[in-house]
């Protein structure tokens, strides 16, 4: 039991940095998460989630406008 564990600790792990480091890899492991919740009829809910996951697209202009006196450009 405490292999089990520990081994999915370690693939979860595995697939995070993959999403970090790899954006396209972790779109195809999200896109494969809600297709295997579709087909065991998991909530509509849990579906939306990782279909949100799989859409990474990056935003244009400052995440982050602490350092700025003005209004984000």
């Amino acid at each position: 039991m405490q292999n089990n564990l520990v081994l999915f600790i370690i693939v979860l792990c595995i697939f995070y940095w993959l999403n970090r480091f790899f954006p396209i890899i972790g779109k195809f492991i999200w896109l494969g998460t809600a297709y295997v919740l579709k087909r065991i009829h998991a909530p509509t809910t849990s579906q939306q989630w990782a279909l949100k996951h799989c859409n990474t697209q990056k935003t244009s202009g400052y995440s982050s406008c602490s350092k700025c006196n003005s209004k984000c450009h």
